[in-house]
């Protein structure tokens, strides 16, 4: 009797064919629901670990939290698929959202935790992995946009009190010893990021030209002189280039630009370097620094 009955009920919820069906008789899906469905709604005030009863959680702490995935299990109870969705609702903390037991979350590049700033949304799902990158974020998104909160990573400000000489000087010169570039002064610092960051990048300086022309150099070739942003000791592409007749000239850079950058520590400075339009020319110039200005943010 027992078994009769339990045929009749697969029959009736559409487990006798291919697909299952909840208030509907024609599937078209593995599980088709033609009604509602409900998750468990859990409001998180402090640090805790996700497990198998947990759904949506809304951050609403006091101070920055974080949330961790629960580890990945092989064979029985792996649960590939599972999809945990986090909101944080404060308005001032972060929310961390880290993966145990040296395990990573694919999010453009392999990361053990992600940032969730405030006023944001993001979904987290489980690989079925059980080492290495066990879980996949599915989307960070604002809930809603009514600014672009942003960080500051790099923030230097320099100028020469007025009426005062240039004091933070450098030379560049093509004879020994041999210095055919070198880092503005005031312009070397370094920052880290969290997480792989899209940074916007913002540097102006004012250099003199501290050189006075000697007896027979009133007619040199046209000089250029270049300054180009490196980070980690890399050329960034960001740089400009103006030529000048003469020495004893003032000199603005204004460079901007944006670089995708990986997680961990950066350095970053600005390299100035000249030259002549022959390639002749024998200089031995010194050069100053007037004003500098250099930032780096990101957006949150």
């Amino acid at each position: 009797m027992k078994q009769i009955f339990l045929i009749l009920l697969l029959y009736s919820t559409g487990m006798m064919s291919q697909n299952t069906g909840i208030f509907t008789k024609n599937p078209g899906s593995s599980l088709a629901v033609n009604g509602s469905f409900a998750g468990d709604y859990k409001i998180a005030t402090g640090n805790f670990i996700l497990d198998d009863s947990d759904f949506y959680i809304a951050y609403n702490g006091n101070a920055d939290g974080i949330i961790q995935l629960p580890m990945a299990i092989s064979g029985p109870g792996n649960f590939k698929g599972r999809i945990y969705r986090i909101k944080n609702t404060t308005d001032n903390w972060n929310l961390t959202v880290a993966a145990q037991n040296l395990e990573k979350i694919d999010a453009v590049t392999d990361v053990s935790s992600i940032v969730v700033p405030p006023g944001y949304y993001a979904e987290f799902i489980s690989k079925g992995t059980t080492t290495g990158t066990t879980w996949e974020l599915s989307m960070r998104v604002p809930v809603v946009v009514r600014y672009l909160p942003m960080t500051k990573v790099v923030d230097v400000a320099y100028s020469v009190p007025r009426n005062l000489s240039t004091t933070d000087r450098f030379v560049i010169q093509n004879e020994h010893p041999n210095i055919i570039d070198a880092i503005i002064p005031q312009s070397s610092t370094s920052f880290s990021l969290f997480e792989p960051k899209t940074v916007f990048l913002n540097f102006t300086a004012g250099i003199d030209n501290l050189a006075t022309l000697q007896p027979g150099q009133q007619t040199m070739p046209t000089i250029f002189y270049r300054c180009e942003l490196y980070i980690d000791n890399v050329a960034t592409g960001l740089f400009q280039i103006v030529s000048l007749n003469g020495e004893g000239s003032q000199l603005q850079f204004r460079l901007s630009g944006v670089r995708y950058l990986p997680a961990g520590p950066h350095t970053i400075h600005a390299k100035f370097s000249l030259w002549s339009a022959d390639g002749t020319y024998r200089f031995t110039t010194q050069f100053g620094v007037m004003s500098l200005l250099l930032s780096a943010v990101y957006i949150n």
